[in-house]
Parts: C-alpha cells; sequence; structure tokens
C-alpha cells in the first residue's frame, strides 16, 4: 500500500502502523530511519498532534513563560515550540481517534512526553520503550551515560550528560559538540542517545569517538516494534532477531518462566499479566474489578513467589533462558 496513501479493499498480508508525533506529520526525518531498522513489510501512515493547524494558530500556543513546551517539527520542516499541555491534549485526542481506525500498531515517536495513553490497540510510548530499557538494564554498579538534547531538539544546539546507576544519577555537564558531550561519560559502560532526534550516524560517531556500545531511542524504539509485530502473524512478517524475537506480551512472559514453587493463583496470574503489559495498578483493578489496593497484594504476592524484585527482572530472566547459547 502507499506510504499515507488511499486503502484499497485487497486483503492485507502485512500489518499496518500509525506513526504519531506530537509535530506535524510526516517525519522523513525519523520514520524511515525506524522503518529501516525493521527486516520485513510493514505499511505506514503518519498523523502529527499539530495537523491541520495553521502556522498562525500554532504561534498563539507557546504558553506563558513558565509553561514547560515541546520543541518539534512542522510539516515544513521548521520548528517551534508550543505548550506542553496542549500539544498532550491534542495528541491524546488523536490517539483515541486512531484506537478505532484498525491499526495492528501505534507508535509515538518521541521521548518527551510522560503521560500515560490507555489504548485497545497495542502502543509503543517512546518515553516509556526508553525508560523501560534504563530500568531493565541499570543493575548495581552497571552505569549507562546519557546524552539528551537541552533544547530545541531537531536542531541540537547544546548536549547534556549524566550517569545513572541503580543507587544514583549524576549530572556531567553540558557542552556544544557531541564529541565533547561523550568525553565526559569516560567512566560510562554504554551511552544511550535519549533523543528521537539523534541519528544512527551520530551514534556511530560516538561510539567510534568512546569505544563504547552506543544506542538510540529510535532503535529501541524499534525494539519494542518488532517485539509487537512478532506477534501479529503465525509466520512473521517481520523476521525476528537473536533473543528479541520473544513475545513479551504478559502470558506469553509468564509461561516461559519457571515455575514458582508455590504456584500462582489465577487472580494473581491475571494481575502479573497486567503488570508485565505495563499497564497501572489502577487501570488493572478498572479492568479487572477490584480496588487498586486490592492489585498491589496480588502483584506483591506474585513477585514474592517468583522471588523477583521488579517486573524488569522478570524480563531479564526470560531473555536470558531464551537466549540461544546463553
Amino acid at each position: 500500500m502507499p506510504r499515507g496513501g488511499e486503502r484499497d479493499a485487497t486483503p492485507r498480508t502485512a500489518p499496518r502502523i500509525a506513526f504519531v508525533t506530537i509535530g506535524q506529520a510526516p517525519r522523513p526525518d525519523v520514520v524511515p530511519d525506524i522503518m529501516g531498522m525493521l527486516d520485513g513489510a510493514a505499511d505506514y501512515e503518519e498523523f502529527g498532534a499539530l495537523d491541520g493547524l495553521t502556522p498562525a494558530e500554532i504561534a498563539l500556543r507557546t504558553g506563558r513563560p513558565r509553561d514547560r513546551r515541546l520543541y518539534t517539527r512542522l510539516r515544513d520542516g521548521g520548528h517551534v515550540e508550543v505548550e506542553a499541555g496542549f500539544v498532550v491534549d491534542r495528541l491524546g485526542a488523536l490517539l483515541n481517534r486512531l484506537d478505532g481506525a484498525g491499526f495492528d500498531l501505534i507508535v509515538l515517536i518521541t521521548t518527551g512526553v510522560f503521560q500515560p495513553f490507555s489504548l485497545r490497540t497495542p502502543l509503543v510510548h517512546g518515553q516509556r520503550a526508553v525508560d523501560a530499557w534504563i530500568a531493565a538494564l541499570v543493575v548495581g554498579d552497571c552505569r549507562i551515560g546519557v546524552i539528551y538534547p537541552l533544547a530545541q531538539q531537531a536542531e541540537m544546539p547544546g548536549h547534556g550528560t549524566l550517569i545513572q546507576n541503580a543507587r544514583a544519577v549524576a549530572a556531567t555537564g553540558d557542552t556544544a559538540r557531541l564529541e565533547d558531550a561523550a568525553a565526559r561519560l569516560g567512566e560510562a559502560e554504554l551511552i544511550l542517545m535519549h533523543s528521537v532526534g539523534y541519528t544512527e550516524a551520530n551514534a556511530r560517531r560516538i561510539a567510534a569517538a568512546t569505544g563504547k556500545p552506543v544506542v538510540t531511542a529510535r532503535r529501541i524504539i524499534a525494539g519494542a516494534m518488532r517485539l509487537h509485530l512478532t506477534e501479529l502473524a503465525p509466520a512473521p512478517s517481520v523476521a525476528p532477531i537473536g533473543a528479541s524475537s520473544a513475545p513479551l506480551r504478559g502470558e506469553a512472559l509468564i509461561d516461559r518462566l519457571p515455575p514458582p514453587a508455590v504456584p500462582l493463583t489465577p487472580r494473581e496470574r491475571q494481575v502479573l499479566c497486567g503488570v508485565l503489559d505495563g499497564e497501572a495498578n489502577k487501570l488493572i483493578g478498572r479492568r479487572l474489578g477490584i480496588s487498586h489496593r486490592t492489585v498491589e497484594i496480588h502483584r506483591a504476592r506474585a513477585m514474592s513467589k517468583l522471588e523477583a524484585a521488579s517486573p524488569a527482572e522478570l524480563i531479564r530472566r526470560v531473555l536470558i533462558l531464551h537466549t540461544p547459547g546463553a
């Protein structure tokens, strides 16, 4: 199907993806790069929270000086700062509309939005995907170096840096050049470039300069997409790569764990499935018709039976147990 074109009535064999940006669509600077990291065919369309607004209408929503603002790209390639609350409100309405449009996957391609969204359609939330990746890797004294844009993400006039381990996060300074930012992360064991504005070419430069593994937010989002897309068909249209092919939905993940000495109750399993699918306790409670406090009790008991401190620990176990040669 043509990218962003009209759909016909012929049967589809490829999944349908909706890419959503906080600015205006399309995003030729981001989406083709992410799609290039996937190894199978997929049809996609692009949507923006600011689509349909004129430059004058957008200019009226820059907010007050103390308001948090989001810097994003417009359809003509220009960039603008817009009041965050306005963008998030429009984003929520857009996601709700796309939720009933027959897409197999919705992908929010930004790391600057922290609000959760409850949809029926599987959602890859850029910020949450990156946060989960960090949480899964920061264990003990493992040190992750993070490079992030200070402002105006698309133009990247400056970069901030920090180092995080399991106990602390320490800022290591600001700089104008990427190479200088990387130099501040000498104690890190690997580096994360924490914005979809950073390209794979940026990552290769930093890897060459530091000799350390470098991961981009784009690659993390692509990996989260791959996990979802692998589950859509018996013969995956997106070829699995290594350990990332393991479907990490709650039910499948629990089935891959060694059974605990004391079996989970049906309710504990229901709650844990929701937790592993990234649902908040209150959302799980509403779905199951129980209080969020009851959800917390079942969650704690399930984690105790599995002898795990966090959902991320359970995910790591599955990856280790089901990685060839591990």
